[in-house]
């Protein structure tokens, strides 16, 4: 029952969150000079996700979002998940190592300082005016912005990132989307992004519509794909293994899943149209 209720709570929030987000204007500017900014919801989205483009000759700038220290006394399932005994404490490990894995591709980042989706309630999801202020307020111009796609597994944290991302797309920022790992590769990449025949019994990219989060561009007719060098890929395993405090469970375990070179390999972006 008290999970029902808490669900109910956050969908009726959610809709109320829509209304007071309609007419959202952003006053981050456009600067063909300014940096590319990375959204990265958590301490390891950019680097799951936009190694590339933190490794390129580009001025890039990662704004990490949920990073506020939750209160005194929380444990958070995913925590209990990775062996903590505090989830405070645990936050604080972990700015220690997204600082380290960002310093191997030469990156520091901005933190906007929300609290994540297991450390608030429904009715404390900023808005998109707020998160707007707080960004704004660290960066005031991009020449791009990078956020998740929200595929597979959706996370709502990610999807708060990806309506902002959206309403900038909407007042003319350049946008584009990324796939966001673990949740897009439950089932491992569709075929058009690794370039192996299609496998006779599984489509990956069903997964992602039934997140119903999927939007009509997200498909590899769309798609900018990277697949990186090896030593590139070497380089950017070895910056996900900095975040020791989550990477056994990222990895999935004895999976080994983010691990596996056809996974960790490549990098998916949806340019979004104006």
């Amino acid at each position: 029952m008290k999970r029902q209720i808490e669900r109910l709570e956050r969908y009726a929030w959610r809709a109320l969150g829509a209304i007071r987000d309609r007419g959202f204007t952003s006053r981050l500017r456009v600067d063909p000079a300014a940096p590319a900014v990375v959204l990265s919801p958590h301490l390891d989205d950019a680097v799951i996700n936009c190694w590339s483009l933190l490794t390129a000759d580009r001025d890039v700038t990662v704004v990490n979002v949920f990073t506020a220290s939750p209160p005194a006394g929380t444990l958070a399932h995913w925590d209990r998940l990775c062996r903590a005994d505090d989830s405070a404490s645990l936050m604080a490990e972990r700015l220690v190592e997204d600082r380290q894995a960002l310093a191997l591709a030469g990156r520091q980042s901005i933190a906007l300082s929300f609290a994540a989706d297991p450390y608030r309630s429904a009715r404390q999801a900023p808005s998109l005016s707020r998160f707007d202020a707080a960004l704004v307020a660290a960066l005031p111009a991009a020449s791009l912005v990078l956020a998740p796609a929200v595929l597979g597994t959706v996370h709502p944290d990610h999807m708060l990132v990806r309506s902002y991302a959206l309403a900038l797309r909407g007042a003319g920022v350049p946008v584009e989307l990324y796939a966001d790992v673990p949740y897009a590769i439950q089932f491992g990449w569709p075929y058009w992004v690794t370039g192996e025949p299609p496998h006779p019994r599984l489509d990956p990219e069903v997964s992602w519509h039934a997140s119903g989060a999927h939007l009509a561009s997200l498909d590899g007719a769309h798609a900018r794909v990277v697949a990186l060098e090896d030593g590139v890929a070497a380089a950017k395993l070895a910056a996900m293994r900095t975040y020791r405090s989550q990477f056994a469970m990222l990895d999935r375990g004895p999976i080994g899943q983010l691990s596996e070179r056809r996974i960790h390999g490549f990098e998916v972006f949806w340019p979004m149209a104006r």
